[in-house]
């Protein structure tokens, strides 16, 4: 119904377009139109990226920026019939002729120089026959190669920095930022612009379905709603006879400042070129975004969380005691999914497939990588559903006095929701292929592949993920902060009347006071890993990401944050639990202190009456009887020692 192309073979396949138009296709082209008009050519719209005019003009003001004024320039491009390079070039002949602010710059060659072959090799060779122009002195004054193709100006700035000719040559033109990051942080490509070739894409792809699906005619006037983009109006073309465009906006420029964060957003989202520098690349974004950092630390937290959950659970079922109660059980379920998802952080990156340039230490497959993130939100959901249940434990024995023979009665419902909810959103993630390397995190989870690619219209894998990781995941941990509130409120309401009526009553009030507090440092320990994850959620999107310099370095800061703390929830639920248990023996420890205390003093002074030679009977039979005393205290000792 559709035909959505770009043109680089002139007029050679105009009959074939007209033919497919007549038969009732829609064409539609973009980023390099069809020379001919619609009656010729049966093209319906061209999506341009920008105006041609703009272009030249665009060129030119480069041209005169990087030779400081004056000097000369040539061009090269990739191929003659390539309709839009044409436009470019023709546009920049222009503008340095008819306007005087170019009068100082050169172009000191009237024919475009093109490589033999359109490929690296053909546009290495050319790039150094020119920079021979130089340096044979034909051309002494010659510095600046202008390439309005985003392949040659790769080619020629790599050949350039390979060859240590960046002192004496430099190019611009069209170029795309992961190719080029390295030749300008060389001094070899100091300026050079580019459109959005994802926005490009973008507005082509609304503009053929609203065709299709008849929202639109293709006539002068109509209105183009491009979804993020806006709304784009269709036009004259002002460079064709009888044709139409949609114009997607202006240039933009990249020089020192921007070109290495351009660089990152481009590569991140998997579309880093065919540059055969990708390793250096790779390797400086590596460093700077502390992906080895990232990948080390959730191994150690994540070792001592799991460590810990298994120390809590071992300790509940080795007493029959402990895993009879209704509590030991909740916390054996809830340190289970603790040491299923702290297993996977201490993996971190290793599942992730080795393709992943942005993560160090990847030694995965997909396949690996799925299989991590299924236990990952195994163990995350059903955790949060256990701490939801264990809250409702203390709710149901401090507010409602619930006995433990009542609660057992309902018990069952408290491991069943947690497993089914776990297991119910880990299969369906994997069915949905929801598994991917978080873009900046250090695990396979619910996540886009490639990273924002939700920013375009379709994903690899992972479509829709922001949305899944809410219903998977955020939803139940919103509802069991709510839940949290709630209950911890009533529970604290429950204690203060408790309080107020032993105080009445001049007694003590039970132990209500001491299971509220072990319910709030219960809720604490959960709120205290979840607040970080959240935020990086919400700050690394593509909308921010793509339009707020600042974000990265927040994402950043919050993610090595998030590998310290969010693997540790095992530690601080280990923390927690026994915490009564050392109550108990500093008050064992303290009591001890004081039995001996008193022994010692005793003894001591049985020791001073025994060696007096003038006592009396009745002092005598004072010692005994202080000796009898001190055996009793030592067996006191000995006992209290024994129940320690």
């Amino acid at each position: 119904q559709v035909i959505m192309l770009s043109n680089n073979a002139g007029r050679a396949i105009e009959n074939y377009t007209k033919a497919a138009h007549d038969s009732g296709s829609f064409v539609v082209t973009y980023d390099s139109p069809l020379m001919g008009g619609k009656d010729a050519t049966g093209e319906i719209v061209h999506v341009a990226p920008v105006d041609f005019a703009q272009t030249g003009l665009v060129l030119a003001d480069m041209a005169l920026s990087i030779l400081g004024g004056g000097g000369d320039f040539v061009i090269m491009g990739s191929s003659p019939k390539s309709s839009n390079q044409v436009a470019w070039i023709m546009a920049l002949k222009k503008a340095i002729e008819n306007d005087a602010k170019y009068s100082n710059i050169r172009l000191v060659a009237e024919e475009v120089y093109y490589p033999d072959e359109d490929n690296r090799a053909g546009y290495k060779n050319k790039t150094l026959e020119i920079a021979q122009l130089k340096i044979n002195g034909t051309y002494p004054e010659l510095s600046l190669i202008m390439v309005p193709s985003t392949s040659g100006a790769a080619a020629a700035a790599a050949t350039l920095v390979d060859q240590g000719l960046c002192d004496i040559m430099k190019v611009s033109g069209l170029g795309f930022p992961p190719e080029l990051l390295r030749a300008s942080k060389r001094g070899c490509a100091p300026e050079f612009v580019l459109f959005d070739n994802l926005d490009l894409g973008y507005l082509a792809y609304h503009a053929s379905h609203k065709l299709v699906t008849g929202q639109l005619e293709g006539k002068i006037g109509e209105t183009v709603n491009a979804g993020r983009l806006g709304t784009r109006q269709i036009e004259a073309d002002p460079h064709r006879e009888n044709a139409l465009w949609i114009k997607l906006g202006d240039f933009i420029k990249y020089d020192e400042s921007n070109v290495e964060r351009a660089s990152f957003l481009e590569c991140i989202r998997g579309y880093c070129g065919n540059a055969e520098d990708t390793e250096f690349f790779h390797s400086k974004f590596r460093g700077k975004y502390k992906s080895k950092a990232l990948a080390i630390i959730p191994k150690v937290t994540g070792t001592i969380s799991f460590l810990c959950s298994l120390l809590l659970a071992s300790y509940i079922l080795s007493s029959r005691k402990r895993r009879s109660s209704v509590f030991g059980r909740i916390m054996v379920g809830l340190s289970i999914s603790d040491m299923c998802s702290s297993a996977m952080w201490f993996l971190s990156t290793w599942p992730m497939p080795t393709n992943s340039w942005l993560h160090w230490g990847t030694a995965g497959t997909t396949r690996t990588c799925s299989a991590q993130g299924f236990f990952l939100q195994l163990g995350l959901c059903t955790a949060t559903c256990y701490q939801a249940t264990l809250l409702l434990y203390y709710f149901l024995t401090i507010v409602k006095q619930s006995r433990e023979s009542q609660i057992k009665k309902w018990e069952i419902f408290f491991h069943v929701v947690p497993c089914s909810a776990g297991l119910g959103t880990s299969i369906a993630g994997l069915v949905l292929k929801l598994y991917n390397p978080s873009s900046r995190g250090s695990v396979c989870w619910i996540s886009e592949y490639p990273a924002y690619c939700s920013k375009s219209l379709s994903c690899d894998r992972g479509q829709n993920a922001i949305m899944y990781q809410w219903w998977f995941l955020y939803v139940f941990v919103c509802l069991t902060f709510i839940w949290l509130i709630v209950a911890m409120s009533t529970i604290f309401h429950k204690v203060r009347g408790v309080e107020k009526k032993a105080r009445r009553f001049s007694h003590e009030g039970g132990n209500s006071k001491d299971v509220a507090m072990q319910a709030l440092l219960f809720t604490i320990s959960y709120a205290i890993p979840w607040i970080w994850a959240p935020i990086k959620a919400g700050i690394d999107t593509a909308d921010i990401i793509f339009t707020n310099p600042n974000a990265d370095d927040a994402v950043i800061a919050l993610s090595i944050v998030n590998v310290i703390i969010f693997p540790l929830q095992g530690f601080f639920n280990f923390l927690v639990y026994l915490r009564p248990r050392y109550g108990q023996v500093n008050t064992w420890v303290a009591n001890i202190r004081v039995v001996r205390n008193c022994f010692n003093m005793k003894k001591s002074s049985s020791e001073k009456q025994a060696g007096d030679a003038t006592s009396s009977f009745e002092g005598n039979q004072t010692d005994v009887e202080m000796k009898e005393n001190n055996n009793e205290m030592v067996r006191d000792v000995a006992g209290a020692e024994s129940e320690l």
